[in-house]
């Protein structure tokens, strides 16, 4: 009866070990914060080609970005569309920065950005 219970402690703590150390490590390298932009120009036009050299259309942007204390960073992502970015339009952007990267984004109205961020989005 014994060794079982510390055989069941024991599986328990690696259990535990492992599924803490997996969620560590995605999030340091998935994990985002939240950063708010406004589109201002129509971003960089480029070609690239798929798996299976089909040509495709992208826009790159590099511009400013504001946490919700209204810290900036600069940040450099792709649209993913084959049009620009509407612009003016406002994002929530997932940066992580272990990675540097911007991992996603999506619009959102003017109301959902926070007020320090916009301060600085529009002086």
């Amino acid at each position: 009866m014994r060794k079982g219970m510390i055989i069941s402690g024991v599986v328990v703590v690696i259990l535990l070990i492992t599924f803490g150390s997996a969620y560590f490590w995605y999030n340091s390298n998935y994990g985002t914060q939240d950063y708010y932009t406004q589109i201002v120009d129509k971003g960089t036009k480029f070609v690239e080609k798929d798996d299976f050299n089909r040509s495709y259309v992208n826009y790159a942007y590099h511009q400013p970005a504001y946490n919700q204390a209204g810290q900036k960073i600069t940040v450099k992502f792709n649209g993913n569309l084959e049009r620009p970015l509407k612009l003016h339009a406002y994002l929530k952007i997932g940066y992580n920065a272990k990675r540097n990267q911007v991992i996603s984004w999506s619009k959102v109205d003017k109301k959902d950005v926070p007020k320090a961020a916009l301060k600085q989005i529009n002086p």
